[in-house]
């Protein structure tokens, strides 16, 4: 038995960050999510997978517009008539509504409901498989549903289960819906586990292997490196293996240079040029550069930086078609002494409250008006950039670190 393990697809994702990159390249992230499902589906088709599962968020919001519906109802078309059936789950972001009606789709997709249940299928050897699963009714799914899967069913060779949810103790900010532990997945005796919601690629354990495929596509810096899917084959003695299949047509990465007293614009382009190399990139990359210990560099790299000045001349130093430097962090360094013992403490309970976009705005008063302002400080990462730059002006100017 073959099949394609899948998720956190989300078709139509809007993105954040973009605001300083061309519309071109612009364009081109926003396909990429629909670019990643395209390619997921002809690797079930090039694999002749016996099945597909897509553990929730097919689509990135529960109304998705009509050219994001056609881009999944194309691809569920090719897998029909390739003869490969899908079983599909909701997540928190897609969640069961009618603005995404289920016969809106071919006859080879498989759509959990929201109370748990076991869907069957024969293969063409003649085995069977059952997957369990179910839907998100609405967004927040807080309650464990895990009790509510069935021990494998004896009758069947395999048992799939497929489960939109977070592991109890996994660090992550998405690591709140549809909580259950590792012990409550392997006694259920199933022979894989296909879990979504995370968005990092993990294997949970072994035997039974308990998977996260991760999302098919990074949509943000802190989505960085290779993603895919999982490509799982299961044998007649019941042991899973999984090959990983690359689906991402741009990749999100970081770079670290550490920046020294003496480093002015020439020497901070080449030392990113040092780190990134002059390989030919495989596919189109979107970088961070995060330059640590900006505390030490004099004000006219420091200008040249906050202006954009520095981000504009690196990017020549590259091909545009290969690799877009998506913004520099200047981070201070960690090491130099936080204000007094109460002021520090202070200032670790106050930074939440004070560095988000919902106080930035306020902050900026009428300000947020104007469109350019508003589109510069709308989300949370902004907010945490403003964070960073204020706490490197407090360090230069020795606030931070005197005592």
């Amino acid at each position: 038995m073959k099949f394609i393990h899948a998720a956190d697809i989300h078709l139509g994702s809007p993105f954040q960050g973009l605001r300083k990159i061309s519309n071109d390249v612009r364009e081109k992230v926003i396909a990429s999510t629909g670019e990643a499902y395209n390619k997921l589906v002809q690797d079930a088709i090039d694999n002749s997978v016996d099945f597909v599962c897509i553990v929730g968020d097919l689509f990135d919001n529960p109304e998705p517009d009509l050219e994001t519906l056609n881009i999944a109802i194309s691809g569920m078309d090719k897998l029909n008539e390739a003869g490969i059936p899908v079983y599909l789950s909701y997540g928190n972001h897609d969640y069961l509504n009618f603005k995404i009606p289920s016969n809106i789709f071919p006859k080879n997709v498989k759509i959990f409901g929201n109370q748990v249940e076991t869907k069957t299928q024969t293969l063409q050897d003649g085995m069977t498989v059952a997957i369990t699963g179910f839907s998100y009714a609405k967004r927040a799914e807080v309650n464990a549903r895990i009790d509510e899967y069935p021990v494998k069913n004896q009758d069947v060779d395999f048992q799939i289960g497929m489960l939109h949810g977070s592991m109890d103790g996994i660090n992550s900010t998405e690591a709140h819906y549809a909580p259950f532990t590792q012990s409550q997945l392997i006694s259920k005796n199933y022979d894989y586990w296909a879990l979504g919601h995370i968005h990092k690629r993990q294997e949970i354990n072994s035997k039974p292997i308990i998977a996260y495929s991760g999302n098919t596509q990074g949509r943000h810096v802190n989505e960085s490196g290779v993603k895919g899917v999982n490509l799982v084959t299961i044998d007649s003695k019941e042991k899973a293996t999984v090959n990983f299949l690359e689906t991402d047509v741009i990749e999100w990465n970081s770079i670290e240079i550490k920046a020294v007293a003496d480093m002015d614009l020439d020497k901070l382009m080449a030392a990113v040029l040092r780190e990134i190399g002059d390989a030919t990139q495989s596919k189109f990359q979107l970088i961070n550069i995060i330059l640590r210990d900006s505390n030490v560099l004099d004000s006219v790299v420091l200008d040249d930086i906050s202006s954009g000045l520095a981000l504009m001349q690196i990017q020549k130093q590259v091909d545009p078609n290969e690799i877009l430097f998506h913004r520099i962090t200047m981070k201070a360094n960690e090491n130099i002494q936080m204000f007094s013992e109460l002021d520090r403490e202070f200032w670790e309970k106050s930074e939440n409250l004070v560095f988000n976009s919902k106080t930035v705005q306020e902050t900026l008063g009428r300000l947020i008006e104007l469109d350019f302002i508003a589109e510069e400080y709308s989300d949370e990462e902004e907010a945490a950039l403003v964070k960073d730059r204020v706490e490197l002006m407090l360090k230069q100017r020795n606030v931070l670190g005197d005592e």
